[in-house]
Parts: C-alpha cells; structure tokens; sequence
C-alpha cells in the first residue's frame, strides 16, 4: 500500500497514512447487519495489509464504532492513524439531532472519543460541521487548545463552504477536508477541493463508492433495509434510481474492457484526480476491504480519467446527495 502524508501545512509533525483508508458507517448497522467481533476483525485486517487510514467519523452510531475501532487497534496503536469528529449532538436513537460546535461541547466530545477509543490521542480530529450560532473561529480554536494539550495531533472539517474552510485555516492550520466525492457527487470539485489544496490540506474523499451504488450491487430501491439510511438518500428514491442506472451500466463497460471491478475502478479514479485524493470506502467485509485495497495499485491515464468523469456528468445525475 502506498502512503501518503497529511498535516505538513500545520506546526506539528506530517503523519503518513496508506493511500486509502477505511470508513467505518457500514460498521454501525444503518446500511445492513453487523457482528462486533467480526467489525474488529475487519479493522485489524486492514492493518495487516497495510490500510492504516481508519476513519471513524461517523455521525451515526460513532460511539459504537469508537469502541469497535479501540478494540481492534488495542496493542497496535503505532500502526494505525485514527480519524474522529465532534460537533454534533444526538437524539436518543443515537442519530445526529443538531450541530453544537461550543467550544465546551466539542472538548467534552473528544475526551469522550479518547475515553472510548482507549488511546491519549486522536490523529485527525473534524468539526463535522459548521454550528450556525457559533463562529467557526471559535469552534476551531477549540480544537487549537486540544492540539495544544496534545490530545489531537491534527484539525479537519467537514461540511464547510470555502469562506468557512478560509477563515478556519486562518485560526488553525486545516490538515484535511472530508468530503462526500464520487464519480457520481462532484460538488467538492468546484471550490472547496482547489481551496483546500491551496493551504496545503489533503482532501479525504467519505462515500468514494457512492454508498454502494458504485459497486453494482443496488439495481433497485426494493433492496435496502427499512433502516438503511440511503432510503432517505434521493439519488435512490425509486424515481431517480432508474436513470441513475443507465450511467453507472456506461462505467460498468468502462471497467470490462480495463478487466476489473467498477468498485476499483472508481476508487483509482480518485487515486488519479489533481493532486491525488484518499479515498475512505466503508465496508464490514474483508475481501472487499482487500478489493478496495487492490485499487491502490491500478494505474489510470489522464486519458482514461477524463474519460470516467465524462460518464458521470454531474447534471446527468438524478437526485442530489444528503448530508
């Protein structure tokens, strides 16, 4: 697995992470069912072949998959570079009710995070989001006074405008920029991800398989549980899942004719963007992870990338993706 560093624009020390990480929201039951033991197995996995991005920024059910994720990396701290975030309250189901970003809430979060991942530091700590009654320089020199006091080594934001990543960077340097970009959601491209670049931040590419769509698996809205969380996602609501489809059989060609998988395809296609971006595919599955792995060592050309982004025409795209 190649690697890559982050966090060189701030005053602490750049950490090298693997070219692409592993997401964890297929970990916390909302998109199918889960077995902890097998959760933990999966993330010491992607250790052992070299994945050591493990993203636990989740929103929802982040606190079981905190604790799942301090499981799996107990005794191999040094091997893994560990992503959390704060700034979010929820509801009683454990779902995400509202952004907080005071500063008193987000250092009580990330001790939380601390406590449950079993370590006495977090690598990449993210504002999940923009609170509208709180200044983003105030949430952000929060997590300034947490890197301070050495409980994380690093800043990202997710869910930010430009104007907001701008006046971030200018309390705290921004070490990355979590994003929802895919072949098939290219917002970021427009602003954030040339914004980000510019102050040195890497850009970590959240739902790099479209939540599933990206693999072939989902040819109809009937196949998602009554909990999955993309049944509230328009992109598959029975309406614009069809059309969606005629795109993605396009890629699926594309693919055939390369001799390999649209999921490795898609995720070489991020490897390949301006400057490279890492993409944080989420799975519970070990040979999928290794798959998704696999894509670390496909090549692509300009060419054959432009091509790809050619299939996906951001207009062509029926329904637009949710937070």
């Amino acid at each position: 697995m190649h690697a890559r560093e982050f966090g060189s624009a701030g005053a602490a020390r750049p950490i090298s992470r693997s070219a692409i990480g592993l997401g964890t929201l297929a970990l916390t039951g909302r998109s199918g069912p889960v077995d902890d033991r097998a959760s933990v197995a999966t993330i010491r996995f992607a250790l052992d072949i070299g994945v050591t991005l493990i993203d636990a920024a989740v929103v929802h059910g982040a606190e079981r998959v905190e604790r799942l994720v301090g499981r799996a990396v107990a005794g191999r701290r040094d091997e893994a570079v560990i992503a959390a975030c704060g700034g979010f309250r929820r509801d009683a189901g454990g779902r995400r009710a509202r952004l907080d970003g005071t500063p008193g809430h987000l250092r009580r979060s990330c001790e939380s995070s601390l406590g449950r991942l079993g370590v006495d530091h977090i690598d990449l700590y993210y504002l999940a989001g923009v609170d509208p009654r709180v200044p983003v320089e105030d949430s952000i020199g929060e997590l300034a006074e947490l890197v301070a006091a050495g409980k994380v080594r690093h800043v990202g934001v997710s869910g930010v405008s430009v104007d907001q990543l701008r006046r971030a960077h200018a309390v705290h340097p921004v070490a990355a920029l979590a994003a929802e970009y895919s072949l098939w959601e290219r917002r970021v491209e427009a602003e954030c991800l040339p914004a980000a670049r510019r102050r040195g931040g890497a850009v970590f590419a959240c739902r790099p398989l479209g939540r599933g769509f990206l693999t072939g698996r989902i040819r109809s809205a009937d196949q998602l549980a009554a909990r999955d969380l993309r049944r509230d996602d328009p992109r598959f609501w029975p309406e614009n899942l069809p059309g969606n489809l005629d795109l993605l059989r396009a890629a699926e060609k594309a693919a055939a004719d390369r001799d390999i998988g649209l999921s490795r395809l898609a995720l070489a296609w991020l490897l390949c963007r301006n400057g490279g971006v890492t993409p944080v595919p989420s799975t519970r599955d070990r040979l999928h992870l290794e798959m998704n792995a696999a894509a670390a060592g496909v090549r692509l050309t300009p060419e054959e990338c432009e091509h790809l982004a050619a299939l996906f025409p951001p207009a062509a795209v029926a329904g637009r993706a949710v937070p």
